[in-house]
């Protein structure tokens, strides 16, 4: 039987996807969002039929470590395998996020973390892996205990925190990044290391993570039309 606590659950996940929608990172079949439940191996989970723009609640579906599904048939991604993996590496991570976004797609192929380009693109600097390949096992093996993203060369990429919040923003964050990387030439200057540190430090206390969240579940509810979220491409 779901109880309130895990409806409540259910309810962030589909808002976070539907908030990614509106940024534009969920037209197309294959982005997840998880959230892990506390005190059980279980995570949700969104069903894998339906793009980011088209979910809704009864879409949101609840995962065992195991890889089985309680109480529903439906399909889901195989990429469960590494949230799975993530969760048993990283006890402290609650909340991961998945996307094929253009741009983080785009810099994924360059098999690097974002450049530090931007003061945002410092949540990134030395907190950011490389899985060594695409199989879904190497990939939460990769992650290290500070990390709170993981590029997947050739694919996309991966953001985790502590809080669904945490997770979603920084996601959004790191497509903001990858435009930048993306965009600009190699000889661009990087933000020196020294830097990099206060400038990471200066956005925290801004509560940027914070704020971030706030604005995607804005996007995402304004952006529903009571069926699907209709992108908007200036997010």
């Amino acid at each position: 039987m779901i109880g309130m606590n895990d409806t409540h659950m259910r309810e962030q996940v589909l808002e976070a996807c539907r908030g990614l929608a509106a940024y534009g990172l969920g037209s197309g079949i294959g982005g997840h969002v998880s959230l892990r439940v506390p005190g059980r191996d279980q995570f949700y989970f969104n069903a894998f039929d339906k793009s980011f723009e088209e979910l809704q609640l009864d879409d949101i579906l609840l995962l065992g470590f195991d890889g089985q599904l309680v109480g529903s048939e439906r399909l889901v991604s195989q990429g469960q395998t590494f949230h799975q993996a993530i969760y048993v590496h990283r006890p402290d991570v609650q909340a991961i996020v998945h996307t094929h976004g253009f741009s983080i797609t785009a810099q994924s192929a360059f098999g690097r973390p974002p450049r530090p380009l931007h003061n945002l693109s410092t949540y990134f600097y030395e907190r950011t892996a490389v899985s060594p390949s695409d199989d879904f096992v190497a990939i939460g093996a990769a992650v290290r205990p500070d990390d709170v993203a993981i590029v997947i060369p050739w694919h996309g990429a991966i953001t985790f925190g502590k809080t669904l919040a945490d997770a979603a923003a920084l996601h959004v964050t790191f497509d903001y990044a990858a435009k930048l990387d993306v965009a600009l030439p190699v000889t661009t200057p990087v933000m020196p290391p020294p830097l990099c540190h206060e400038m990471r430090r200066i956005v925290e206390r801004a509560n940027y993570l914070s704020l971030t969240w706030d604005l995607l579940r804005r996007k995402g509810r304004d952006a529903f039309d009571g069926r699907r979220v209709v992108p908007n491409v200036a997010a």
